[in-house]
């Protein structure tokens, strides 16, 4: 069985070390890629030094980002072939499918070929984030809203369906504004720093509010624009402290709350005469209740992508599979540094 490089988790807690293991080998509708980029994230410190994801399964490529060139062809694929530049979505579970590798298998259900529009760069930064939004806005699990691209999503009204936004300057708050703008909702709020307002509002947010104020302050400019209706709010950054996101839900409504990291809402400081639901998920389209979604979503995407829906984030390049420098940048998050998006070149482009 022919070898390769990877940088490889060894175990939890573990420096990431450069190995080799096997090439793998296609199964049916899924396609083996040369890697030529693997995006990093910050959930990725926790894979090093945590194991999320895969556990004690070592040791395992990470990375879930993914842009290459189909090497070969599993059985029953049509819709690829050999040659292609595509981009798309790992599996955090299973190293095959990761990218700080220089062979990894992709599933065709979420992939695509890069735009035209966008760079192979460009291109990788935008799989794991956007469909992280997606799923978080349009998930049956999460705010349950219907997605655009569905038919119960032909008629819903998104107009008068406001959102709100915590952490609207990170990542995936950005993508979280580029959705519901591409989905049309009428009220889509931001709250961020002040430094990216107009940014912001360039993606599609209607009002971006400075994450510098008191928590009151901030509530009471969210009650100004939405009075009691807001139902649908997303934490999109890092908060130990969730409970600023459930406090702008409607009081008299029983709104959702759905945030993208570990943290808790001290309920002591609410006044939910309705309640409201925290409601956690992760982002795996692999999953048998999330497949039929995401693969709604990856047959549109590349095109949405063409015509400038979803921007690209900034990035910085990491040459090669240099364990020390991937180790340097994983630490950074550690430290709570955010560090411009990573992303590794595994082989020359």
């Amino acid at each position: 069985m022919a070898e390769q490089k990877a940088v490889v988790i060894t175990g939890r807690g573990q420096r990431l070390a450069l190995q080799t293991r096997p090439v793998p080998t296609p199964g049916p509708n899924e396609v083996l890629v040369k890697v030529n980029i693997a995006g990093l994230n910050p959930h990725d410190q926790y894979v090093r030094d945590l194991g999320y994801f895969i556990g004690d399964n070592v040791p395992s490529p990470f990375g879930i980002d993914l842009v290459g060139v189909v090497h070969a062809l599993g059985k029953d694929v049509d819709k690829f072939k050999v040659g292609d530049v595509v981009f798309g979505n790992g599996d955090p579970f299973k190293g095959d499918y990761m990218g700080t590798q220089e062979y990894a298998i992709m599933d065709v259900s979420f992939m695509g070929r890069v735009p035209s529009s966008i760079t192979q760069d460009e291109a990788a930064t935008l799989p794991l984030n956007v469909l992280t939004m997606y799923i978080a806005l349009f998930h049956p699990s999460t705010h349950a809203i219907p997605s655009p691209l569905t038919p119960e999503g032909q008629s819903f009204d998104y107009k008068n369906t406001p959102l709100a936004v915590v952490g609207g300057g990170s990542n995936c708050g950005k993508f979280a504004i580029q959705i519901a703008k591409w989905a049309g909702f009428g009220t889509i709020i931001a709250i961020a720093g002040k430094a990216k307002s107009n940014l912001l509002l360039d993606l599609g947010a209607t009002h971006v509010i400075d994450r510098t104020l008191s928590d009151s302050d901030i509530e009471a400019k969210v009650r100004s624009i939405v009075g009691d209706d807001l139902l649908h709010v997303c934490t999109a950054v890092k908060a130990p402290d969730l409970t600023l996101g459930a406090n702008l839900l409607s009081n008299s409504k029983k709104g959702i709350l759905v945030p993208l990291t570990a943290g808790e809402v001290d309920d002591s400081r609410l006044n939910k005469q309705a309640g409201y639901d925290l409601r956690r998920f992760l982002c795996r389209p692999h999953e048998d209740d999330r497949r039929e979604l995401s693969t709604i979503f990856w047959k549109s995407f590349p095109n949405l992508v063409e015509k400038g829906v979803f921007k690209p984030t900034p990035f910085q390049i990491v040459k090669g599979l240099d364990a020390d420098k991937i180790n340097g940048i994983i630490d950074e998050y550690g430290a709570g540094k955010n560090p411009t998006r990573p992303n590794v070149h595994v082989s020359d482009i």
